[in-house]
């Protein structure tokens, strides 16, 4: 199935209230999506949503040809979720948190696509090395932000979510988090989401992108308009800051 990710009319919130309603989104394996909005705008809770860590008001979600709502446990196993650093848990060292995913996942702690990834062992690319069996509560943002993504890719799923993970990382990590994001997609049997404040990073790694505001999607690049605007320096971001501005004026 090409379609890894279905979401319809989704509306979902807290205590009953709508935050984000009537979304309707779908990703196809080799797709890395762009997802973007202010503070405040619904990107965290789409997200929460998707994986099921609320539950929806309504609409449905299908994660690899499986329904959340019939069969959660057999639908999240279908995505890999990076979760914001700073909610890791402090106690644990970044191995026991990897080991922990592990082990809910069904996998081994090493069981990462390191076949479609270039270079060496993600580990050791992203110099986690020194810190892996330190507690989390004394790893700086980035270096929490590492071990998030590697316990996202464990098992190999279809789907990749990163919320907000990439925006802590330093140059070098950044630049391989991508490298390998670009490969898992090329690939053919992944798809990824990478909800990000770093706007101007965008069209050089997604090739799709869409804006949330006030709990709606309001904008969307496909592939040929992200290259377009890739190419001249400023564009995207100027289009999202307009997108912005028309929304808050409306």
């Amino acid at each position: 199935m090409a379609e890894v990710l279905t979401v319809e009319a989704l509306s979902a919130g807290y205590r009953g209230r709508a935050v984000v309603r009537g979304i309707d989104l779908s990703l196809r394996r080799g797709d890395i999506l762009g997802l973007l909005g202010a503070n405040g705008s619904g990107k965290s809770t789409l997200i929460r949503a998707i994986t099921g860590q609320i539950p929806l008001l309504g609409g449905s979600v299908t994660i690899d040809g499986i329904a959340l709502a019939t069969a959660p446990e057999r639908a999240k196993a279908g995505f890999g979720l990076a979760i914001e650093p700073h909610e890791l848990p402090a106690p644990l060292s970044g191995r026991q948190y990897i080991e922990l995913v592990a082990s809910i996942r069904g996998c081994a702690p090493d069981d990462l696509p390191s076949a479609d990834l270039p270079g060496a062992d993600l580990v050791e690319r992203l110099e986690l090395g020194r810190w892996i069996d330190r507690p989390i509560a004394e790893y700086s943002l980035g270096t929490r932000a590492k071990v998030a993504i590697v316990a996202a890719l464990l098992g190999r799923p279809p789907l990749l979510i990163f919320d907000e993970t990439l925006n802590g990382l330093d140059p070098v990590a950044a630049w391989e988090v991508k490298r390998v994001i670009t490969a898992l997609c090329a690939s053919g049997r992944h798809a990824v989401i990478v909800s990000t404040h770093v706007v101007e990073a965008v069209p050089a790694l997604c090739n799709r992108a869409v804006l949330v505001a006030d709990g709606s999607l309001t904008r969307s690049w496909d592939t040929a308009q992200l290259a377009e605007a890739g190419r001249a320096p400023g564009a995207f971001e100027a289009s999202v800051m307009q997108a912005l501005r028309t929304r808050a004026a409306a």
